[in-house]
């Protein structure tokens, strides 16, 4: 039972890398300006949705409700009027995205 969690958690982290190295690219300027906050948006929100399934069915509580709660914040299709804390709100996400496959791989 062990082994399967342990290889759920290893699925998601890959998309997680390549999202954290997203957030910190778009919010810093280094991608090219057809790559709007509606895409991140799209982008994040999918990766922690799926992301907050995963960590929850393998029984990581704390990684679940992390991404469960940036899922929300970066939602799409209701978006917070987040203003000029977005760009801290991405720069949280790429963090908190980093944290996980550092410390679930």
């Amino acid at each position: 039972m062990a082994s399967k969690a342990a290889s759920t958690n290893k699925g998601v982290l890959i998309p997680l890398a390549l999202l954290c190295a997203f957030l910190f690219c778009q919010t810093f300027g280094l991608l090219p300006t057809t790559v709007n906050d509606e895409i991140v948006r799209w982008a994040s929100c999918a990766v922690f949705v799926v992301s907050a399934v995963l960590f929850g069915a393998s029984g990581s509580a704390v990684w679940c409700g992390l991404c469960a709660a940036l899922a929300v914040v970066l939602n799409p299709l209701y978006p917070l009027a987040l203003g000029d804390l977005f760009s801290g709100a991405k720069i949280v996400a790429g963090v908190v995205a980093g944290a996980a496959v550092v410390r679930n791989w």
